[in-house]
């Protein structure tokens, strides 16, 4: 079971740390069930807006960012645009995305897709939603929207595909203990090259990051972080793994 914590002391607040699942129909008439598209292996990016002309500029960064993977990851990562109440036409909302070329795999005018679950509002408001455990890796308002949070928000929810208790079933034999930690998480592995381990937060911002060429094991001090959810990403030079973990302190 995966354990998630409420993150109130990274500067916004959660109603959830997963996403909440819809069944409806886009502006061309195709149906989307949320968690099926999860469950298939997309990374899916929602940012509701007004619209406005300051909304497109980070609703953009974000369209922007899910753009960037469309070569590396084909397919695999999908952008919605949605209007933030469901009561503005198809019509008008697909006008504005082309005129501030925004690029949208759906648009929706639904207020079945409520951004409300998603804790504070404020327009546009973004979020990254994870493959398998439907987990809510980015979720940002309005100015706070950078276009690297949400790439590196992406990534990890690409490469984050166990949950805490099933973090030792990867290519690297990645674990991480105690789980959750007060401060101190001992890190093991297998990897014949140097490792690089980066700390991400529900942001996915890189808060912390740390070079060992020790093959085996290592030793990371969180003490000087927030008590939440983060995720242990490990790099080599040919792999990328990561698993989630709670810090209490």
């Amino acid at each position: 079971m995966i354990i998630l914590a409420i993150l109130t002391t990274l500067g916004f607040a959660y109603a959830q740390t997963t996403a909440t699942n819809f069944t409806t129909n886009d502006c061309n008439g195709t149906s989307h069930t949320l968690f099926d598209e999860l469950d298939n292996d997309k990374v899916i990016v929602i940012a509701w807006v007004m619209p406005c002309a300051p909304c497109a500029t980070y609703a953009g960064y974000a369209s922007d960012a899910v753009q960037s993977f469309a070569t590396s990851h084909p397919g695999r990562v999908k952008y919605y645009l949605a209007d933030d109440f469901g009561n503005n036409t198809c019509s008008y909302l697909t006008g504005w995305a082309a005129n501030y070329n925004i690029a949208a795999d759906a648009i929706f005018s639904d207020a079945l897709l409520d951004m409300n679950d998603y804790g504070t509002t404020g327009m546009p408001k973004v979020v990254v939603l994870g493959k398998n455990s439907h987990t809510i890796y980015y979720n940002e308002n309005d100015t706070k929207t950078t276009q690297i949070g949400v790439e590196n928000a992406i990534t990890l929810a690409l490469t984050s595909s166990v949950g805490i208790d099933e973090q030792s079933e990867n290519d690297l034999n990645l674990t991480a203990y105690p789980n959750p930690t007060n401060g101190i998480i001992n890190v093991d592995y297998s990897s014949k090259k140097p490792v690089q381990l980066n700390v991400i937060n529900m942001l996915g911002e890189n808060v912390l990051s740390q070079n060992t060429n020790n093959t085996k094991k290592t030793t990371i001090d969180l003490s000087n972080l927030n008590k939440g959810l983060y995720f242990l990403q490990m790099t080599t030079n040919s792999k990328t793994t990561s698993l989630k973990f709670t810090l209490n302190k």
